[in-house]
């Protein structure tokens, strides 16, 4: 499994919005990766309307629902009545306006709910990318980020591969 470039997966992103992406960043990169992201997809989409909001969440601080909860209701500046619990975390991620055009980079991204079951995984990472929306114009992309050995070691590794393509 070999890395892609950060100007490789910047390019990705920017052309895959609203949409998962795995890919493999070693941590030192975490930063350089946010930073290139911030730059292009506001160029890129910032025009006329609402600036890109790149977000990072550490999946290593996120490795149950409870965490996980807090971390992303910061991360992504939720109302403070998300962080009640899993039930209103959620309501608030639907209640965001379709207008909104953010990019959420998980670092540490193979603990994510790691000891949660996979199908709290999957409805997470499904809440968490989507669009482009068709009235309001904006889209939520997730970019899962991790090394090498980190992927090879993921908690969800027996029941299948990383989804989406990991470079």
């Amino acid at each position: 499994m070999a890395g892609e470039s950060i100007e490789d997966l910047v390019a990705r992103v920017t052309a895959e919005r609203g949409t998962m992406i795995t890919a493999v960043v070693p941590a030192y990169r975490v930063d350089v990766l946010v930073q290139r992201l911030e730059m292009v997809l506001d160029a890129a989409f910032g025009g006329a309307g609402p600036d890109v909001e790149v977000r990072l969440v550490l999946g290593s601080a996120c490795t149950t629902a409870a965490r996980a909860v807090d971390q992303f209701v910061a991360a992504l500046r939720l109302p403070y009545a998300a962080a009640r619990g899993w039930g209103d975390f959620t309501d608030a991620l639907g209640d965001r306006p379709a207008s909104l055009r953010e990019c959420v980079v998980v670092a540490d991204a193979a603990r994510l709910l790691e000891h949660e079951d996979r199908d709290l995984w999957r409805e997470l990472v499904s809440r968490l990318h989507g669009g482009p929306h068709c009235l309001g114009g904006g889209w939520n992309t997730l970019v899962l980020a991790d090394d090498e050995y980190a992927w090879q070691e993921w908690a969800f590794k027996a029941e299948g591969t990383p989804p989406g393509p990991v470079r």
